[in-house]
């Protein structure tokens, strides 16, 4: 079973774009203004404050979440910024600026930039990983990954990646990180190991730019900028398997894995793309199949006995009911009167197995269980001409 999908576009999109969609099952939650160019978002699940950075005005703009309200004045930080992440753990937010070659460092508590990071060439995006604290760079114009460690806001390692980074992200569960390529339209996803290796190369839009990852649902969201479409990766597959209608020119992308909302910057419309992706229902285990009853044991003999009349001159079923395993000497002494047995017969495998009175050494049948069908053979005529004497249980 798919999750519910549910795409809320921005009113600025008009009725013609739902018309395009009507599966999407469309409605506006809210159209936030913030400032110019509004390129990357991030979100702090913990405090529910939502980041914007605003490219065309070198600032970044926070929402409060409850109330999809901007909170206090716009932040200044480094030239064109892009990206932007947030350490929940440490309530630091990151910020790369793209032409300066920097990443900002803001503190959460106090909307303040408190440190600021050399990196590489063109840095687009930025992801990080709040269970390790290393940041991770997407420098667009270098082809290059540089690993951040978030306690020493020091850059330590640079990474080789596909032609024109322009999104990455992390998800903390698997430590996965996803690095999309505005040139090749795919995106590349690397495992947490040093040096990560590559695991798959995904195709989706037209020009993806930001993703983000949602870690309680496993599900991977990447901006096209080009479609005005979010491709949403199911990092079980590594496969796209669902796609949703954005705003105009998509480029920033965040998910809030408490609410399942995932919030996409519109560039060319100066809007917030608002899109809710439930969880996948857990269907109920199945009962388990009983276990069959067990066969009966067979009751012991109550110590009476009982007389089953034979036809003389023929074989005559009859079913024993001695305990398993009853020599054959037995069931033959229960023939009555001594001498009129003949013979005793069972059908056994698809094989007759016999017993002979005249050459009992030469017989293959050496024993009865409980309720077989065995043949007696007696002398004789008519009815009655002898007895099979057998216990009642």
């Amino acid at each position: 079973m798919k999750p519910r999908f549910l795409l809320v576009v921005a009113l600025a999109m008009g009725a013609a774009l739902l018309a395009r969609d009507a599966a999407a099952q469309a409605d506006v939650i809210a159209t936030i203004p913030v400032g110019e160019g509004p390129w990357g978002v991030a979100v702090n699940a913990a405090t529910n404050r939502i980041y914007v950075t605003n490219w065309g005005a070198d600032t970044v703009s926070v929402i409060d979440g409850a109330t999809n309200a901007v909170v206090g004045g716009p932040i200044a930080v480094g030239a064109a910024p892009d990206g932007v992440a947030v350490n929940p753990s440490t309530n630091r937010i990151y910020v790369a600026n793209r032409d300066d070659n920097t990443v900002s460092v803001i503190s959460g508590a106090t909307n303040t930039v408190v440190a600021t990071i050399d990196v590489g060439t063109g840095p687009y995006a930025v992801a990080v990983n709040p269970t390790t604290n290393l940041i991770y760079v997407a420098n667009g114009m270098g082809d290059s990954l540089n690993i951040v460690d978030g306690a020493l806001d020091l850059a330590v390692n640079l990474l080789g990646v596909g032609h024109g980074p322009r999104g990455v992200a992390v998800n903390p569960t698997t430590g996965e990180i996803y690095v999309t390529c505005r040139f090749s339209d795919n995106v590349w996803v690397f495992d947490s190991s040093t040096p990560p290796n590559l695991l798959a190369t995904v195709p989706v839009g037209s020009a993806p730019y930001g993703v983000a990852v949602d870690p309680s649902t496993g599900h991977a969201y990447v901006a096209n900028a080009d479609g005005g479409t979010v491709s949403v990766i199911y990092d079980a597959t590594h496969t796209v398997e669902d796609i949703a209608l954005a705003g105009d020119q998509p480029r920033g992308v965040a998910a809030n894995p408490g609410t399942h909302r995932v919030y996409v910057a519109n560039y060319g419309a100066n809007t917030v793309t608002v899109i809710e992706d439930l969880p996948e229902a857990v269907e109920p285990e199945p009962e388990p199949e009983p276990e069959p009853e067990p066969e009966p044991e067979p009751a012991p003999p109550s110590g009476e006995t009982e007389d089953v009349p034979l036809q003389g001159s023929v074989c005559n079923p009859v079913a024993t009911t001695y305990p398993d395993n009853t020599p054959i000497d037995t069931i033959a002494d229960a023939v009555v009167p001594p001498g009129m047995l003949e013979s005793l017969w069972e059908f056994e495998g698809g094989i007759w197995q016999g017993w002979s009175a005249e050459f009992p050494e030469a017989s293959d049948l050496t024993e009865k269980d409980f309720l077989d069908v065995v043949f007696v053979c007696v002398g004789g005529s008519g009815p009655g001409a002898a007895t099979f004497t057998r216990p009642v249980p």
